[in-house]
């Protein structure tokens, strides 16, 4: 076991992780991760913590691999069957994948007609969602593998987002919707509300409140905005025009934008927001960005609680994501092409890195 604020597990990546989701389950620290290398691996992570309740608190960590399977594409999304141990999966080719990891059998469920960016499975409903550079997003009843139901858009999906009832759906030119899953018990499956986005460029991230409140939206000139939906039933009017909310009684008072991923100096560079994660136990959530940089932020108090320095390398982070308990945080390394091909020269294959950092108290809120 390695005792670090950040331990990186060994095992070779053979090219960029896309996505990487732990398992939802209290105590069982078990990370899935997929990417450009069309395997998807299974981490068992470890930790003792050193100095509990010091301010120096820390843990040792260890991480290893149980489980690898190889797709037919590149994987762009996954998501955990609640605590089965079995995991969704969404591929370049378009494919919906569900792999059971005992049997070591994958099976699609379906497909879309381009990629397919998005898979998230709800465990209330027993649904799995996609979305697709196709417009379309999809539901799957799983336990028979079927497609139910499905709302096409005009444009490519970009990134979703699912707590509770809210569903928030990012899509190509800055638009937005969101859905209220509600009603699928009167099978009415379409956006409560289409907007274009709180931010002047183009929606990279959305991610949920875990209380499924509102949500957090992150663009590609590094900044975040922090939206709060206050009643499913009577939805704010939106300006057409500028894609702003109407009335002063509907805009949020904690409702908020501000930056970050970007270097200081005039001028500054400018980095995307490539993930954002919610510590679900805390309410907290990470950023990560093209810079390297992961900083977790408190938004009630719109502070941040630890911003990412030490073994930053400058290697951009991927993706990211807080185990059940709150105190685990992990991430992916490696290059993203915001930069184009010519800074890809810059990186090879030991760029390609998953991280896991432990958050004592102070990181989880304040």
């Amino acid at each position: 076991m390695t005792s670090n604020s950040e331990y990186f597990i060994p095992q070779q990546i053979d090219d960029t992780i896309q996505c990487l989701k732990f398992i939802p389950v209290q105590n069982a620290n078990y990370l899935a991760t997929g990417g450009w290398d069309c395997k998807l691996r299974v981490f068992n992570v470890n930790y003792n913590i050193t100095n509990a309740n010091l301010p120096q608190e820390d843990a040792q960590i260890q991480a290893n691999l149980q489980f690898g399977h190889q797709h037919n594409s590149q994987i762009f999304s996954l998501s955990w069957e609640g605590s089965t141990g079995r995991i969704f999966t969404g591929c370049a080719d378009g494919s919906v994948n569900y792999l059971d990891m005992q049997k070591n059998s994958l099976t699609t469920l379906g497909k879309h007609k381009n990629p397919c960016k998005e898979v998230i499975y709800h465990q209330n409903y027993n649904i799995l969602l996609t979305g697709g550079y196709d417009g379309a997003v999809k539901i799957f009843d799983i336990r028979n593998g079927t497609e139910v139901c499905s709302y096409q858009f005009d444009n490519k999906v970009y990134t979703m987002s699912c707590e509770k009832d809210l569903l928030v759906v990012g899509l190509s030119e800055l638009k937005m919707a969101y859905f209220n899953l509600a009603k699928l018990q009167n099978k009415i499956f379409k956006p409560e509300m289409m907007f274009n986005s709180h931010l002047k460029f183009q929606t990279r991230k959305v991610a949920v409140f875990p209380d499924g409140k509102g949500f957090a939206e992150g663009s590609i000139e590094g900044r975040v905005a922090i939206k709060n939906i206050k009643d499913f039933n009577n939805p704010p009017q939106i300006n057409p025009e500028t894609g702003t909310i109407m009335g002063k009684d509907s805009e949020g008072t904690d409702d908020f934008a501000f930056r970050c991923h970007r270097t200081k100096g005039n001028p500054s560079l400018v980095y995307s927001v490539n993930d954002i994660a919610f510590n679900r136990p805390y309410g907290t959530f990470c950023t990560i960005g093209s810079d390297g940089i992961y900083s977790i932020w408190d938004k009630q108090k719109k502070s941040r609680l630890h911003e990412r320095s030490e073994n930053n390398d400058g290697v951009p982070l991927t993706c990211c994501d807080f185990n059940a308990t709150g105190n685990l945080l992990a991430f992916a390394s490696g290059y993203d092409w915001s930069r184009g091909a010519e800074d890809a020269k810059k990186y090879n294959q030991s760029s390609n890195k998953i991280g896991i950092h432990y958050l004592p108290p102070k990181q989880r809120r304040n």
